[in-house]
């Protein structure tokens, strides 16, 4: 498959800025104080805009490429995955909600990859997978500054939320395959 579009846009520069907003996010987790859990949360606002800002210009500078449509989610996964493993160790986040966003996660890349080999075109995510990103992007904020019972309350949230998108996910997927 051929990637459509502009590669070298401001929208996908965002997408990639997030990836790389990861490490310093990583580092004030690791430190494990006050001041260095705040710290890490301005980092993740200022991922969460490039998040919003990448599709808005990519719309609004008609910038919208193929490349957009796989790197942003692929950069929200590796932030949320790498966020997340490191608040399990640190902060108390549950290993079987980190468990269940990357297995979730990983079936959907593989179902996405059977509609790009037999299609020819990158499928979009729909309003659920977004619903339950934002939930569970919510969350790793609440335990990353240690805001409970609040974090503990978004975690079911979005544990409700990815179940329901995986399941909007795979009908997507059954509905592709009997067409």
């Amino acid at each position: 498959m051929k990637l459509q579009g502009k590669i070298l846009t401001i929208s996908n520069f965002f997408s990639f800025s997030r990836i790389l907003l990861l490490w310093p996010v990583l580092h004030f987790l690791k430190k494990q104080t006050v001041e260095a859990n705040w710290t890490a949360f301005a980092f993740m606002v200022l991922a969460a805009l490039t998040d919003f800002f990448d599709g808005y210009l990519a719309r609004k500078l008609d910038q919208r490429s193929d490349l957009g449509r796989i790197i942003d989610p692929i950069a929200d996964k590796i932030a949320l995955a790498g966020v997340g493993l490191i608040l399990v160790y640190t902060h108390g986040l549950p290993m079987w909600f980190l468990g269940l966003i990357i297995g979730r996660d990983l079936a959907i890349l593989s179902l996405g990859l059977t509609i790009v080999r037999k299609e020819e075109r990158i499928p979009e995510s729909n309003w659920f997978g977004k619903f339950a990103v934002g939930a569970c992007a919510v969350t790793v904020i609440l335990y990353a500054v240690d805001i409970q019972p609040y974090g503990m309350i978004f975690l079911y949230i979005s544990t409700a939320l990815l179940i329901i998108s995986t399941i909007s996910y795979g009908k997507r997927y059954l509905d592709f395959v009997r067409a």
